[in-house]
């Protein structure tokens, strides 16, 4: 029993390891999705690389735009990357807008997943069931849905913006399955919600 505790560990560790970064700017050890990756582009320029696969070094900063703003004002990015690096004072904003352009394109795929569901008399119905475990509410939606205390609830997008990645001119409330898709939908919104001082995301467990 302890010889097959000895040969599993090293893989075990190997995959934990493969999981996590370390931010740049704090220093501390996280899983990915915690962080946004970025990378140094041909002419030098740090760019947001929201899905992991860009060529070259990746440079990992915590998903906060207050971290962000750190790694640009420090020159952290070229100390990482010991070379220079061309970081705007916009990259804090230029990654949140990409990561909202993400979490769109994410909900578009979710519709044609058929993992969506949509308006509030079938949300409900959906959260009584439990079968939501996602719940995105349009910024200006009214009073919480109920049965969503224990569910991941989001209020990020417009009503517009929830129409058009649904194909409707405007929704106020959609429910997302359990799916990978959703699960991938869930990471970037929690990386968005570290960019947007005004967007509400919470999981909140009871019992």
């Amino acid at each position: 029993m302890t010889a097959v505790a000895q040969q599993t560990l090293p893989e075990t560790t190997e995959a934990t390891a493969e999981q996590t970064r370390r931010c740049i700017v704090t220093g501390n050890l996280l899983p990915k999705e915690k962080l946004v990756r970025y990378v140094l582009d041909p002419e030098g320029r740090v760019v947001p690389d929201l899905a992991g696969n860009l060529p070259g070094r990746g440079l990992w900063v915590t998903a906060s735009r207050a971290d962000v703003a750190t790694a640009v004002q420090k020159n952290l990015f070229a100390k990482a990357a010991h070379e220079p690096a061309k970081a705007s004072q916009d990259l804090p904003d230029m990654t949140a807008q990409l990561l909202r352009k993400r979490i769109l394109d994410f909900i578009g795929l979710s519709r044609s997943a058929g993992t969506a569901t949509l308006g509030q008399p079938q949300v409900e119905a959906a959260l009584k069931a439990r079968c939501v475990t996602l719940l995105f509410l349009a910024d200006d939606a009214g009073a919480e849905l109920g049965y969503s205390k224990d569910i991941a609830t989001c209020r990020t997008l417009s009503r517009a913006e929830l129409g058009a990645a649904l194909g409707y001119e405007q929704i106020v409330y959609v429910g997302f399955a359990a799916h990978g898709l959703t699960e991938k939908l869930a990471v970037e919104v929690e990386r968005l919600a570290g960019f947007n001082a005004d967007t509400t995301t919470q999981t909140n467990q009871n019992g």
